[in-house]
């Protein structure tokens, strides 16, 4: 057995165990992913810091590598990469876990990141792998002194409703005897969750048990709803039926602050870690707030599964049932901002990607066009609401997400909050109460009635997009591939990086400026690299990359360069500097990659 293709595989070796169990159960979990009443946990253990993950779903579950994909691609803080090396196995040769929330570079090939705190294991030369473990456990806390490894592949291991997996780094010596050799599984803790971790406080006047459970607000905001009049959430298709939301709904004909007798609906949420103002978020958002509000369509019908979201043409309105937004960094002292919108407002949910080409078939039977999950972390463009999806279509408005699953973003940024170590203004509380209006639709002055799904802390996103997101404005169009001209996505799929990386703006012409090595200067530590740009460089462009090999036909592998400075030239353009690491490579080349 070549131990090198074989991922996450195993042998029987023998775990070894320090007591009957870590005392680390599925209560213990923290992030879990996916929808449904079965449950399995996936603990990704780093040769000696191990996190760990929750996995739901209903009926039959595909496999680990396919549960562990599904987990990395909606935690953006987990990075996972795999290559097939045969029809039958698969090399997963890198995981990383971005422990400072800070939107590292990720070099898999040579197993290290660009902030240092990250968690990383294995070069992709490296022989040894990432092997998993697992039960069966019946629900169990894992380990149990039954636990040992298997010699399936995880990609051929199909998960049972309360199964444990460990993917550990590393593996047995093939030359030695087993039980000399055990594998040592570290006691997880679990992976912080973005989304809302505990229900501190609230009330409600709902009379239907179905929307007066406010844990309904925790986790994941809702993707799919089962039974008849179910299916997919979309911006068309919103949340609704049971176990889905808590309703604000209120009684009275005077404001009050939430908490007061006769006062408003509220929930306070509480998150397990402090939401930040990260200058790396998308838009300035800091947190958003996911309800069940909806896009009409022409016509006013109900949306079903079996409809072509092309044809589902938008009159430009919706149904928002607005809520006042308050966060606190202590539970004690609540602040917002009189800019903000009300939440369960624009954006509408949208639970998976469009992604015809992608399809998941376990969805539901005949699903056409629903792939992945959208990404519940990430906002949508803020300045639009829904006058803005007016004679479009479906289709065009989830593409238009870019990725996002919508709900309504707020930045905190003016609010006159506690900072971190690092001068950021924080909060951990997030309280979600019926507004008053001065007219509820009936000509009177009362509480609204909206529902909460979900809240979610924003996720960093590197400076490329950021930069993407201030030059490209048009919401249709600045991400639609089939733009052309100066707006053309660039050949790897990244919207003039070039133009990002020599610090041009974004239509601006490259001509006069190479994107190529300026000079080279070979030390016995370092080698010095140079690159001419339009404006000043202050730190290593996102998707700038120096690519090295021993021979100048084959083997090229990434470098991290580091950012030594910049110095102005005589013609106005910039020179700036990057050391790479002596390490016995001959060629490097300069490259764009993410």
């Amino acid at each position: 057995m070549n131990k090198k293709s074989i991922v996450a595989a195993a042998s029987a070796a023998t775990v070894m165990l320090s007591a009957s169990a870590w005392g680390f159960s599925f209560d213990d979990i923290h992030y879990w992913v996916g929808e449904g009443t079965n449950k399995c946990a996936i603990v990704v253990d780093w040769s000696g810091t191990a996190k760990a993950w929750g996995y739901r779903w209903n009926g039959d579950c595909t496999n680990v590598m396919e549960v562990a994909t599904r987990i990395a691609h909606e935690d953006p803080r987990l990075r996972m990469c795999v290559q097939k090396m045969t029809e039958s196995y698969f090399d997963l040769y890198f995981f990383g876990y971005d422990t400072n929330d800070c939107h590292p570079s990720w070099d898999e090939d040579n197993g290290t990141a660009s902030d240092p705190d990250a968690l990383v294991n294995r070069e992709k030369s490296d022989p040894l792998a990432w092997w998993v473990f697992y039960g069966p456990m019946n629900g169990n806390a894992f380990p149990t002194t039954e636990q040992y490894s298997s010699w399936y592949a995880a990609n051929t291991v199909t998960p049972v409703d309360g199964d444990w997996f460990v993917f550990s780094y590393g593996s047995p010596d093939y030359d030695a005897s087993w039980n000399e050799s055990p594998t040592v599984l570290n006691t997880p803790t679990a992976a912080e969750t973005p989304y809302g971790f505990r229900v501190v406080a609230s009330a409600t006047t709902a009379e239907k048990a179905m929307y007066s459970e406010p844990n309904n607000v925790l986790g994941h905001p809702t993707m799919y709803m089962y039974g008849m009049w179910g299916g997919p959430i979309s911006p068309v298709n919103p949340a609704w039926m049971e176990g889905e939301l808590f309703s604000l709904e209120s009684y009275g004909d005077e404001e009050l602050e939430p908490g007061e007798e006769d006062g408003p609906g509220y929930v306070t949420i509480e998150f397990d870690h402090d939401v930040v103002d990260d200058p790396a978020n998308p838009y300035g958002l800091d947190f958003i707030v996911f309800g069940n509000a909806m896009c009409i369509r022409k016509g006013n019908e109900y949306y079903g599964e079996a409809d072509d979201p092309g044809a589902s043409i938008l009159k430009g309105e919706g149904n928002p049932e607005y809520a006042k937004v308050e966060v606190s960094a202590d539970g004690t002292h609540w602040f917002t901002d009189s800019t903000w919108k009300f939440a369960d407002n624009f954006a509408p949910t949208l639970g998976y990607l469009y992604e015809p080409a992608l399809a998941d078939p376990a969805l539901y039977s005949g699903n056409r066009w629903w792939g992945r999950a959208a990404h519940a972390t990430k906002p949508v463009n803020p300045t639009v609401d829904f006058a803005d999806c007016a004679n479009k279509t479906l289709t065009q408005v989830c593409n238009a997400y870019n990725g996002a699953a919508g709900g309504t973003g707020y930045d905190i940024s003016r609010l006159d909050l506690p900072r971190d170590a690092k001068g950021r203004r924080y909060f951990r509380y997030v309280r979600i109460s019926s507004a008053f209006v001065d007219d509820t639709g009936e000509g009177d002055s009362g509480y609204t009635a909206p529902d909460i799904d979900a809240v979610a802390d924003v996720a960093p996103v590197s400076g490329y997009e950021l930069w993407a997101e201030a030059n490209y404005t048009d919401w249709m169009t600045a991400w639609d591939s089939s733009v052309s001209g100066m707006d053309a996505v660039a050949a790897n799929g990244r919207k003039n990086v070039v133009n990002y990386v020599l610090g041009l703006s974004a239509n601006e012409s490259v001509a006069g400026i190479d994107f190529a090595i300026s000079g080279f200067y070979p030390g016995e530590t370092v080698h010095s690299i140079q690159l001419r740009s339009k404006t000043k460089m202050t730190a290593v462009p996102y998707g700038l990359v120096v690519k090295k090999s021993s021979l100048p036909t084959s083997g090229w592998t990434k470098a991290f360069p580091v950012f030594a400075g910049s110095e102005e030239q005589s013609d106005g353009t910039w020179l700036n500097t990057f050391t790479v690491p002596n390490d016995g490579a001959k060629f490097f080349k300069l490259s764009l990659d993410e």
